[in-house]
This record gives C-alpha cells, sequence and structure tokens, in this order.
C-alpha cells in the first residue's frame, strides 16, 4: 500500500495509537477513557457483570490496531467500516453514560465540559477518519 503522510494519516496514526493505549490502561484499571466508559457500563449493567469492560477494552484494541495497520497494509473497505462504525458507537455510548445519564454537569459545568470535549474530538476526529477512507 503507497499511501502518502498528510494530515488525515497522522490523525489515524495517532488516534490509533490513542485507542491501543486507552484498551491497555482500560485492561489495567487506570483511569483513562475507557475506564470512564467501563464505569458507566458497570453502573448501567450492574458491578457484578464484567464482561462489558473487559469487551470494551478489547474493542479500543482492536480498532486501534486496525487503523494503524490500516496505514501501512490494505484493510478491505468493509472491514475497515464495521470496525470504524463499532468503535464509534462505544464512544458515543461511553459518552451518553458518562456524561448524560450519570453525573450530569458534575460537580460543575466547566469540569463537566472539560472531561466532555476531549471524549468529543476523539469520537468526531474518529469520523472524520472514517469518512476519509
Amino acid at each position: 500500500m503507497n499511501r502518502k503522510i498528510d494530515v488525515y494519516f497522522i490523525l489515524q496514526l495517532v488516534l490509533g495509537a490513542a485507542l491501543i493505549v486507552f484498551g491497555i490502561m482500560a485492561l489495567n484499571g487506570y483511569n483513562s477513557a475507557g475506564q470512564e466508559a467501563v464505569r458507566g457500563l458497570n453502573k448501567m449493567f450492574g458491578k457484578s457483570n464484567n464482561i462489558f469492560p473487559l469487551v470494551y477494552a478489547i474493542v479500543q484494541l482492536v480498532a486501534g490496531a486496525a487503523l494503524v495497520a490500516g496505514l501501512f497494509i490494505s484493510l478491505s473497505d468493509d472491514l475497515f467500516r464495521i470496525i470504524h462504525l463499532v468503535i464509534c458507537i462505544f464512544f458515543l455510548i461511553s459518552i451518553i453514560l458518562n456524561f448524560f445519564l450519570s453525573n450530569f454537569i458534575e460537580p460543575d459545568l466547566v469540569r463537566w465540559l472539560g472531561a466532555l470535549l476531549p471524549q468529543c474530538v476523539i469520537l468526531l476526529s474518529l469520523w472524520i477518519i472514517g469518512e476519509q477512507n
């Protein structure tokens, strides 16, 4: 695959690396974006059910690896679109669970927005990458 290095290449590389790191952090239990989603899923489905945190971490790892790999090897458009759709849905669910269904405007508006907006930037960046490919 012969792809030029442009802003979309760099964005995809950085997003892929970030998703890999978020997935690893979620698996290791650190306070990460992945863990925010995990906490929201645990609230929704009960703390005794630990399958959702594992699924979310694995989705992040696979999506991140696919984004990075897609820069250097040819992935089918269908596979890329499925991975892209899944991770976008997971990020959207994470945002809804963590910022709207629980902890809405807590502890205050500025801190809430300070935590929400980076998640929105990630989601929108993923969307841009999906539209570009």
